[in-house]
């Protein structure tokens, strides 16, 4: 949703000015503004770091260096293997 465009159509096609609908500024800026912090919390959980300078105190759920449990699994039964010969 792009908030700005949403209120340059209300303006130019009531002819009246800015609409006087709380829902209207609801819907295209305030639902935009924690739609984008919420994307930002998420990504926080998922790949860990902070939030705003606050260290979450769950996550991050990516595997540690950005390798996933699956191939560090994989690395580990290969170098193993390479031991035995």
């Amino acid at each position: 949703m792009n908030p700005m465009l949403g209120s340059t159509w209300a303006l130019f096609t009531s002819g009246k000015g800015f609409p006087d609908d709380f829902a209207h500024f609801f819907v295209y800026w305030n639902a935009s503004v924690y739609g984008g912090l919420m994307a930002a919390a998420c990504y926080v959980v998922y790949a860990g770091g902070t939030l705003f300078g606050q260290k979450l105190p769950f996550g991050p759920i990516k595997g540690a260096g950005g390798v996933s449990q699956a191939t560090a699994t994989t690395e580990t039964k290969k170098k193993k293997v390479t031991k035995k010969e």
